[in-house]
């Protein structure tokens, strides 16, 4: 649900890519030490789920840390937040199959007369706009009130919702450009749920956990399920409380265990036969080809899937989905052409799921890694500095170069400070704003105006260059 910034100082690392030539059980192996190594000793867990033509595996290390000593594993209830997007769109689909709705009505169709819905170039905002996160819509409504997300989460109602529809305007036409839009996604499930008369959880319940048999999944916890659901944890390792979405629920209010989510994900590869297979082929349809999901890297949007720039291994094609809520952070995906389907699922917030499901996809190399700091394979175009913003002076620091690469041979070492990119002042800036400024393609001219470790200002031109990035 959160959005975060803090691998965006990695953009420009270079380094050369290394991707696994290990045999399948020496991988295995590996994923099992990275969990073994990042969580033995914690008060959280980790739970990595892999399926392809040969069955499932799980590989889990840590604990659920909810009054037991129990360990986390395949049966283990997690918060699985923005990971739920993927069933509101899919409910969507299965909605329009039943002719209850049409793919292009208006949302205004399924609100009260009386709510004003935004509109722009004379364009309505249609549920398919909500499930493509290209309606307009913002990352957050502006009307959220509390001290922290769950506060704020848990206090916004639908008369809320309701409000922000009504005040906001649009920058756009609907349909025009990507924008990841959590209150988009929440107003669609709504909307599914006013349109069937029933919760969103129970829909989701009926249409899509009854026929995949995950039978841990869902929004509205058993006694029994309770007793399996993780603590989440703050990246300090505090515990951090659960809370519920009673208006937006279905932009992140799901909870679900590993064994069920390689269902889903079995399902979405073909690996499992399902009434829904055809609606989850259409949800893969690429529909943005340059999209940048919460503001980072640039790639391919589905509905709502999406790539985030990753590298493709040649005869591969990657999608995925993450979430992030009450501590803990998850992701879903798959391979389409190799049939794979990958999950990772943990109650903490220093190590990030998405980053290793990622990797594990690529078959990327786990060992050494430090796994807080950890990217995917990808892509890049740069000019090979590695980049911080200082806690104290919040001054843009190069804290380094790779080697021949353009930073390198411009003498771009540890310790100089970037005070302006392009002419552009970097005073005030946070990181993503600063590396935003970074962003061209390959073969421009960048501009930085530097004060060098002895105190000097200059002026270095660099091009920009295309690398594929590592850990």
């Amino acid at each position: 649900m959160k959005s975060s910034c803090r691998f965006l100082s990695l953009v420009v690392l270079i380094v050369g890519s290394h991707v696994s030539a290990a045999t399948a059980d020496d991988y295995r192996d590996s994923i099992q030490a990275f969990l073994h190594a990042n969580f033995d000793h914690t008060d959280a867990g980790m739970v990595v789920g892999i399926v392809d033509e040969h069955g499932s595996r799980v590989y889990s290390a840590g604990k659920l840390d909810n009054g037991t000593d129990r360990a986390v594993d395949g049966d283990t209830v997690f918060e699985i937040g923005s990971v739920t997007k993927t069933f509101t769109a899919l409910l969507l689909l299965d909605m329009a199959q039943r002719g209850e709705v049409k793919l292009d009505d208006p949302v205004a169709k399924y609100l009260p007369e009386a709510v004003k819905v935004p509109a722009h170039g004379g364009k309505e905002i249609t549920l398919f706009n909500l499930a493509a996160q290209d309606s307009g819509l913002p990352f957050d409504p502006d009307n959220y009130a509390g001290a922290d997300w769950g506060e704020r989460f848990s206090s916004y109602t639908v008369p809320k919702m309701y409000e922000f529809l009504a005040s906001y305007q649009l920058g756009q036409d609907p349909g025009e450009k990507y924008q990841y839009s959590n209150i988009g996604m929440g107003l669609l499930g709504h909307v599914m749920a006013r349109r069937a008369e029933k919760d969103f959880g129970s829909l989701v319940l009926e249409r899509i956990c009854k026929p995949l048999r995950m039978e841990s999944t869902g929004i509205t916890l058993t006694p029994e399920m309770k007793a399996r659901l993780a603590m989440g944890h703050d990246e300090a390792g505090k515990p951090e409380d659960h809370y519920e979405m009673p208006a937006i629920a279905a932009a992140g209010a799901m909870r679900s265990t590993a064994n069920d989510l390689l269902r889903f994900a079995a399902a979405q590869v073909g690996l499992i036969s399902s009434p829904l297979s055809p609606l989850m082929e259409q949800s893969h349809a690429i529909l943005h080809d340059h999209a940048k999901v919460r503001d980072q890297f640039e790639g391919r949007t589905a509905l709502p899937w999406f790539d985030e720039g990753v590298w493709n291994p040649p005869g591969s094609d990657l999608l995925g989905h993450a979430g992030g809520r009450c501590g803990s952070n998850s992701f879903v995906g798959f391979d389409l052409k190799q049939r794979v389907g990958v999950v990772v699922l943990t109650n903490q917030s220093r190590i990030h799921s998405s980053m290793l499901g990622w990797r594990i996809l690529q078959r990327a190399h786990l060992d050494g890694l430090n796994a807080v700091r950890m990217v995917p394979v990808r892509d890049v175009v740069g000019i090979g500095a590695v980049l911080d913003l200082d806690e104290k002076s919040k001054e843009l620091r190069i804290t380094g170069a790779i080697a021949d690469s353009p930073a390198d041979k411009a003498g771009l070492s540890g310790g100089i400070v970037v005070h302006a990119i392009d002419g552009i002042s970097t005073t005030g800036k946070n990181l993503a704003d600063c590396l935003n400024l970074f962003h061209g393609a390959e073969g421009t001219t960048i501009r930085l105006e530097i004060l060098d470790r002895e105190g000097k200002a200059k002026t270095v031109e660099l091009t920009r260059q295309k690398y594929r990035i590592d850990s």
